[in-house]
């Protein structure tokens, strides 16, 4: 049985371009720092790699590519010790785009989360996501507010309410401004618990460039704290 101390949060971007890996990176440093270790997987294996996202892509270490053929449970110690580490250890596709099974993924993911927490960045679509939908603690929705990408997020949820196994599904919003009262009542209508919501913030991206580590300051930093925060009061208060 997963100690509740290690739970494994499933983020998934109900459109492209929303940040849903900076969110993901982000939030596994702070859960870092609340629990005393955490893992970052990037649950699209034949992306570019979260590598780059990272700032770790120069970093040696295994990528999903050196463990396609893995099979059954493996020991998380020595997964963590063979990783790339940046502010937590990393998972990454590595931009090879070399096939890895769906059955490679979910034992690589069982073992680590065993012993510590696990953040997934999934790709929506994809068969092995709805797996891991099925044993994540917390879901993550990203999601714009403009018309179009609030469909995006209608649609992923409505999804989610059959394939998430009974997950807590959280929504993190991102604009360019704060949220409305009318943005608020839209958001409502979704129906999910509203996490955060992030602003656009030109910082962000010139940290990216720069090849530092997602939400190291400022505001997307507190706002991934304080739902950290959130999970693992949660969680403790499951244990009473």
């Amino acid at each position: 049985m997963t100690p509740l101390s290690a739970p494994l949060v499933v983020v998934l971007g109900a459109s492209g371009g929303l940040g849903a890996s900076t969110w993901a990176a982000t939030l596994a440093w702070r859960l870092s720092l609340h629990l005393g270790e955490c893992v970052l997987v990037d649950g699209d294996v034949r992306g570019g790699g979260l590598d780059m996202t990272c700032g770790t892509e120069h970093v040696p270490g295994l990528r999903w590519a050196d463990l396609a053929r893995l099979r059954g449970a493996a020991s998380c110690a020595r997964l963590l010790a063979a990783l790339p580490c940046g502010e937590v250890p990393l998972l990454s596709a590595g931009g090879s785009g070399a096939p890895v099974p769906d059955s490679a993924v979910l034992d690589v993911v069982g073992s680590l989360r065993g012993e510590v927490p696990v953040v997934v960045d999934a790709r929506v679509g994809a068969a092995v996501t709805s797996r891991l939908l099925e044993g994540a603690d917390a879901v993550h929705v990203v999601t714009g507010l403009r018309a179009r990408q609030l469909a995006d997020a209608e649609a992923l949820l409505a999804g989610l309410a059959t394939g998430s196994g009974g997950s807590a599904v959280g929504l993190v919003t991102r604009g360019e401004r704060a949220v409305t009262p009318e943005l608020a009542e839209v958001i409502e209508h979704l129906a999910r618990p509203h996490l955060a919501h992030l602003r656009d913030d030109a910082r962000v991206r010139r940290d990216g460039e720069r090849g530092d580590w997602p939400g190291l300051r400022g505001a997307l930093r507190d706002r991934a704290d304080s739902v950290a925060l959130d999970l693992v009061e949660r969680r403790g208060q499951g244990a009473a």
